[in-house]
């Protein structure tokens, strides 16, 4: 079960209702983009997470400059693993162990955080519309973001399978992204908070340690023992105190 939200907006806004941002721009499809994405289902099958290990980089021939591997650090927060050439030209970094939010502005570092715990926790898919904003020899820059979830070895989803793709001259570097557009997907479906006071009838009662029943004890008499003849019987003493 699947179900797909629109998180939209800049930095500034706020959720009205825990999932949903303003609505501004859809997230475009870029082929780049979605050919990650068929691999990275091709990879998992009928399964909810591939693992991190599964992941060849001969599948991902042609766009392979546009991926990059995330391991989360903490909460919200992700570094990179591998980073994909496209993205080095961009930042004009090496960005091996770097965070991922260090080449995101300020204004948008809030609202993926939010979208890394959704792929962590939920998980969920999410695709980015985003942009780089001109200036002096940089023109503005518009392109699509992909973060897809992955288990680790120890069978945690704290890994993620991304894709970046900008068009256009990159021009001076470094480049920094803005989110403009979000859609998360989630992979497993969301119910929301359970409202109902009412018990769980159909739940056999639990009982308490202080009801619990007390189990019989029983005590050997033991000078009896002593005092029996070879082939006599013991006398039991049956204690419920």
């Amino acid at each position: 079960m699947t179900e797909e939200v629109e998180v939209m907006g800049t930095g500034s806004d706020k959720p009205r209702d825990g999932n949903v941002f303003s609505l501004e721009r859809a997230p475009r499809r870029v082929q780049q983009i979605d050919q990650i994405e068929r691999y990275w289902n091709k990879v998992r099958a009928n399964r909810l997470v591939p693992s991190r290990c599964e992941i060849d980089p001969r599948g991902l021939e042609g766009v392979l400059g546009h991926a990059f591997i995330l391991e989360r650090i903490a909460g919200g927060l992700a570094r990179f693993r591998i980073a994909g050439s496209h993205l080095t030209d961009l930042s004009g970094l090496e960005l091996r162990q770097m965070p991922l939010s260090a080449i995101f502005l300020p204004g948008s570092r809030e609202i993926l955080s939010e979208a890394l715990k959704s792929v962590f926790d939920e998980p969920a898919v999410v695709r980015m519309a985003i942009t780089s904003p001109s200036g002096f020899g940089r023109p503005k820059l518009e392109g699509e973001l992909i973060l897809l979830p992955l288990r680790s070895d120890l069978g945690d989803v704290d890994r993620v399978l991304g894709g970046l793709v900008f068009e256009g001259q990159i021009g001076r570097t470094p480049r920094r992204i803005e989110i403009v557009g979000e859609t998360r997907t989630s992979l497993t479906g969301y119910a929301g908070p359970l409202h109902r006071n009412e018990p769980a009838a159909d739940l056999p009662p639990v009982a308490r340690p202080d009801q619990a029943r007390k189990r019989p004890v029983v005590r050997v008499n033991t000078e009896a023992l002593s005092n029996a003849p070879e082939r006599g019987h013991l006398r039991l003493v049956v204690s419920n105190d």
